[in-house]
């Protein structure tokens, strides 16, 4: 197996009140679609409680930066509460989901992808010399590319769902 390396481990985002949580998922999937990722679901369920909706929504995009080295970002919404509600906004009704967001985002490199390092022991420590000491400029660099990317995403989080603090809910339905 190729070396994994965490280089983004647990940026939270903790989110309560108003949202759209479809154009929350279509947001995240267009954005990093947009940045080249390639997309991996890995959990998408609901299930329904005494007070709203658990929601926990988890993808996991890829991306190949070169022969050797690859992204994941691991994107993973937990929704506890979730309620419809009628909120106003501009004077205008609408219905909107209502309640607490968890957004946790982690991102990897893995090295030695297509594991052609992996066959013998010293193949092995080559590679691990080879990441370490004569390729670490490159790898460096594409460290700081996937936490650019991962502040541009969790950036454009915050900004969507800044979008729905002008939102006032006027009524709660009983769960």
């Amino acid at each position: 197996m190729g070396h994994l390396k965490i280089v983004v481990d647990h940026e939270k985002i903790d989110y309560s009140g108003p949202v759209e949580i479809g154009g929350l998922f279509r947001m995240i999937q267009n954005f990093l679609w947009e940045r080249g990722f390639d997309k991996k679901q890995d959990k998408d369920f609901e299930h329904n409680t005494e007070r709203g909706k658990f929601i926990e929504w988890q993808i996991t995009p890829w991306k190949k930066i070169s022969d050797y080295v690859r992204y994941h970002v691991k994107v993973r919404v937990l929704g506890y509460d979730i309620l419809k509600t009628e909120a106003a906004h501009n004077g205008k009704k609408s219905k909107i989901d209502n309640g607490r967001l968890i957004i946790v985002i982690d991102g990897f490199m893995e090295y030695d992808y297509d594991h052609r390092w992996d066959e013998k022991p010293i193949l092995l420590f080559l590679r691990t010399v080879y990441d370490y000491f004569v390729f670490k400029a490159y790898t460096e660099r594409f460290e700081h590319m996937l936490v650019h990317d991962i502040n541009h995403l969790v950036d454009h989080i915050e900004k969507f769902l800044n979008l729905y603090r002008h939102y006032s809910v006027i009524s709660k339905p009983a769960p």
